[in-house]
């Protein structure tokens, strides 16, 4: 009885492994068949070389004015003169305000006065103490009399000075925004001055393109409204990265003969490098979007093959490359929504 359970038990056991072993023989043969029979698919193919490329970087910047100052007055007095127009390019050093000055005239006339009669006792004085008429020391009294009214007449004049509010530098005046006859204090703006020759340009850049910006380098801008195509010159790169922005900030001059640039105009900058050393360049339909960054389909022995990079710079049509792939390589560029891992591949076009 025994050895006929032994006997059933065995036989099962070979049944079920005879079953288990003809599965799996017919699902590798339909494997086989499935990758006999997967058909070729035909791509564009992109050989990686060493490459100089030139690339633009494009940003937004805005427009100041070479110089530009608000115009105020030092001193509290009342308004007597205006001596520009509205709108108007003045001289350096030109009086823009006048100021009323009639008590500080008056007291210069009366310092004056003491003056002359300061001068007169010192000569005098001075004639004595050589002769043994007066003491030192009396003399000293009337010199330093003396040197103290000079002393209030450079004082006064410093305030009369103030009462001619002139321009620091040539340049265009804005709109008043007084009277004659208003009080003037020396919180209250009276005009602007801008010298707009010359137009700064400010703008920044990211900071993986803070290496190729160079002193002297040429950009170009456009402004709103106005289809031209200006020029600028970078004359002063800030020398450390904002923490905040991440961006390195800069400055260019542009001229500006025609004003046609309006200080506060915003401006798109092109800036256009090209690279020093020679990199690996592919272009941007090879790169495929994923959760960790890009990947590329490399052909290798007629299949493709996903492979992760890593990206650098950017032109319009091209991106750098700076791991995962290496000279010599072959990638694909069309057709990549049909390709899967493994799958055959035909290169029908190589660039």
């Amino acid at each position: 009885m025994k050895k006929s359970i032994i006997l059933y038990v065995l036989a099962g056991l070979i049944i079920i492994f005879s079953v288990i072993k003809l599965v799996k023989r017919k699902e590798q043969s339909r494997a086989m068949m499935t990758v006999t029979t997967m058909p070729v698919i035909p791509a564009e193919g992109y050989l990686v070389r060493d490459t100089v490329v030139t690339y633009d970087i494009n940003t937004i910047g805005s427009l100041r004015a070479y110089e530009a100052v608000n115009i105020e007055s030092e001193i509290s007095k009342r308004l007597v003169s205006i001596r520009f127009t509205e709108g108007t390019y003045v001289n350096q050093n030109a009086v823009l305000f006048k100021l009323d000055d009639a008590d500080l005239q008056a007291k210069m006339a009366k310092l004056h006065v003491e003056e002359k009669l300061a001068k007169d006792n010192e000569r005098r004085s001075k004639a004595l103490l050589e002769t043994g008429g007066i003491s030192q020391q009396e003399y000293d009294e009337i010199l330093n009399a003396l040197e103290t009214l000079e002393a209030e007449i450079n004082m006064v004049q410093v305030d009369l000075d103030k009462t001619e509010i002139r321009a620091p530098f040539a340049g265009k005046v804005g709109i008043r925004y007084v009277s004659e006859g208003a009080y003037i204090t020396p919180s209250k703006i009276l005009t602007r001055l801008e010298d707009t020759h010359r137009i700064r340009l400010d703008f920044a850049v990211p900071e993986r393109y803070a290496g190729s910006i160079r002193d002297e380098q040429e950009v170009t801008f456009t402004i709103p409204g106005n289809p031209r195509l200006f020029k600028a010159v970078i004359a002063a790169i800030q020398p450390g990265i904002d923490q905040d922005t991440r961006d390195l900030q800069v400055m260019a001059y542009a001229n500006n003969d025609e004003g046609l640039l309006i200080p506060g105009t915003s401006a798109k900058v092109s800036l256009t490098f090209t690279e020093a050393q020679e990199g690996i360049f592919v272009p941007t339909q090879c790169l495929i979007p994923s959760i960790k960054g890009y990947n590329v389909y490399t052909v290798k022995q007629g299949k493709a093959v996903m492979t992760w990079v890593k990206t650098g710079i950017r032109t319009s049509d091209m991106v750098q490359i700076l791991e995962g792939t290496e000279v010599g390589d072959t990638l694909l560029v069309t057709n990549l929504l049909r390709i899967r891992q493994g799958s055959p591949v035909q290169i029908v076009k190589f660039d």
